[in-house]
């Protein structure tokens, strides 16, 4: 079992890894906006969010393919919006046929108009994982703690003391257990795209 992850500018990724990571993530997280708009977009996807300098994209490896991944922002506030700006073409392609064949994508959409409208939250100023996943087969090998261990040295290094993630706010999820062992922090919760979020950060200590 290896990981991968990489200095800014540099990259151990590929058209390959990109396309696994695409599908990954329609696998993993069904309902985001990346997998509404399908596999080839959410390749596209991560084409982009590993030569951004803005966030890092980091892997674990299973006898050398991508089973898990997590994606570091440090500007998240504007994401979404260099985003549609770089992805533009392939955006308009996939959401286009998404608004006619899924359901949801329409949901998540005015989700979405209805929240710029109300202007009720405030773009979060520090590191923020905006996804993290792991193929559902392997569920159980530590993959996804590994990571966080990754991120935390990484954003350690680089100064940072405190960092941010949020999940769906459902007691359903399992991700609200997972983050709780791995030390974060329950600091309240946010609505995105018409959906409940609890929103957790973690403070980076010296070791």
């Amino acid at each position: 079992m290896t990981a991968s992850s990489r200095p800014a500018g540099e990259s151990d990724l590929d058209a390959d890894d990109f396309r696994r990571l695409g599908a990954l993530h329609v696998e993993c997280i069904d309902d985001s906006l990346p997998a509404l708009l399908g596999p080839r977009f959410a390749a596209r996807l991560y084409a982009f969010l590993d030569r951004s300098e803005s966030e890092y994209v980091l892997c674990e490896r299973v006898d050398g393919r991508v089973e898990s991944a997590v994606v570091v922002s440090e500007s998240p506030g504007d994401l979404q919006r260099r985003i549609a700006r770089a992805t533009l073409p392939q955006l308009l392609v996939a959401a286009g046929i998404a608004l006619f064949t899924r359901w949801a994508f329409g949901r998540f959409l005015l989700g979405t108009l209805g929240e710029s409208l109300r202007h009720e939250s405030e773009p979060v100023k520090a590191p923020e994982i905006t996804y993290i996943f792991t193929n559902s087969r392997l569920q159980g090998q530590q993959l996804g703690k590994r990571l966080i261990q990754r991120v935390d040295e990484m954003l350690r290094t680089r100064g940072v003391d405190v960092y941010y993630v949020k999940t769906l706010d459902d007691p359903a999820n399992r991700a609200i257990a997972f983050y709780e062992r791995e030390g974060f922090e329950r600091i309240g919760r946010c609505e995105e795209a018409g959906r409940s979020f609890v929103v957790f950060h973690k403070r980076l200590g010296e070791r």
